[in-house]
């Protein structure tokens, strides 16, 4: 697992370029804290477009499962092979 450093708000603001070089050439992630707790976490690029990825896989998975599980649900179903007769039923 990559290394993470944990850094406060203050050093943010007094070495901010050192902080974002340092993430770009290292790749290593940072996080921001302040008052003891998490605010942000600086990643470099290159992980930005991987959880970009990653997220893009998951709903495009998730909107797969959907409509299979829909198909098989509408695969039971018996509708008339003329709706206009008694559509009304189906509304």
């Amino acid at each position: 697992m990559t290394k993470v450093d944990i850094i406060t708000s203050r050093e943010i603001l007094r070495n901010y370029k050192a902080v974002f070089d340092k993430v770009k050439n290292t790749k290593q992630r940072t996080i921001v804290v302040s008052h003891k707790e998490p605010q942000v976490a600086i990643v470099s690029l290159d992980d930005l477009e991987q959880l970009q990825q990653l997220q893009y896989k998951n709903s495009t998975k998730s909107l797969l499962d959907f409509t299979t599980k829909a198909r098989a649900a509408l695969k039971e179903e018996k509708l008339p092979k003329d709706l206009a007769i008694s559509h009304d039923n189906y509304l």
